[in-house]
């Protein structure tokens, strides 16, 4: 069992803000629009970060849709999607709502998640959710999954976090799925956001095991534009429950860019690229457009 390794990019991100201001307020007015087809799990405090251009009153509400297109080698064909999410920014808790779908030549699924932001204490908060795809006959996402991770500041070193998380993945057939475990730091320096995490998998089928890792960055200032990108590796190791099970094993290589720039003091839009290269599978290209605005 794998996850392909996504862009390590901080979304939202947290930049420098009066330290005694709760978390997620910071959050609240620092959400950038970058947009991952699962939920990001890099966000993080710091005091030495980027400026903020803020609007002149905070927003309570952030909306980001988007549109991606892709294209695989070797008769896996076209694959497209859309996204949305809703994000309400509290002082303690921040809920949000995420609507995807995806169409590739052998159907289409839909998938809906939900989660928050919650503040714990002045050096820690966490980022828990969970999302369903009903099963119709065509699988690209899990029936049923969870994610909680736990970000914690390092004392004596500000600007630096850690990370540990969990997923759990669930399909129709309760034997397939799996577990991921991850960990990893994320470095905020001047205007520039750094992080990367290592991922251990584990497939419930048949208990094989694999990892991956994925490492990257971004610079720029909040309510102007952000450009960044981001590398990853890692195996596959599952077994597929088709009429004859049998066991897979992959490589996989990624990589990913992105520019996001605000139009007005509350809205921009974001273009991504894309490129995945699964090892004697096929090689992947992919473009995504985001609009977002604060209200």
């Amino acid at each position: 069992m794998y996850v392909t390794p996504r862009l390590c990019i901080t979304t939202p991100a947290t930049l420098r803000q009066p330290t005694n201001m709760p978390l997620l307020r910071q959050i609240r007015r620092t959400v950038v629009s970058v947009v991952l087809l699962t939920p990001a799990l890099l966000e993080a405090q710091a005091r030495d970060s980027a400026r903020v251009i803020a609007p002149d009153r905070p927003a309570s509400w952030h909306l980001q849709t988007s549109t991606y297109y892709s294209s695989a080698d070797n008769g896996y064909g076209v694959w497209t999607g859309q996204d949305a999410r809703l994000l309400y920014s509290g002082k303690r808790v921040s809920p949000f709502l995420s609507l995807g779908s995806q169409q590739r030549p052998e159907g289409h699924q839909e998938a809906v998640g939900l989660g928050s932001y919650v503040n714990l204490t002045k050096w820690a908060y966490a980022i828990v959710g969970i999302g369903t795809a009903p099963d119709r006959g065509t699988v690209l996402f899990p029936r049923i999954r969870s994610d909680a991770t736990l970000f914690l500041s390092v004392p004596k070193m500000p600007g630096v976090l850690v990370s540990t998380g969990f997923t759990d993945l669930r399909y129709s057939d309760k034997r397939a799925g799996g577990r991921i475990i991850s960990v990893g730091p994320t470095v905020y320096r001047g205007r520039g956001i750094y992080n990367g995490a290592v991922f251990f998998n584990e497939d419930r089928a048949s208990g094989a095991r694999s990892h991956a890792w994925q490492a990257g960055g971004q610079w720029g200032t909040q309510g102007r534009f952000w450009i960044g990108g981001g590398v990853g590796a890692g195996n596959e190791a599952y077994r597929l429950l088709a009429a004859t099970p049998f066991d897979a094993r992959f490589q996989s290589r990624f990589a990913s860019a992105f520019v996001s720039k605000w139009v007005t003091k509350r809205s921009g839009v974001s273009v991504r690229l894309d490129y995945e290269n699964k090892v004697d599978v096929f090689q992947r290209r992919a473009i995504g457009l985001t609009y977002f605005v604060d209200f």
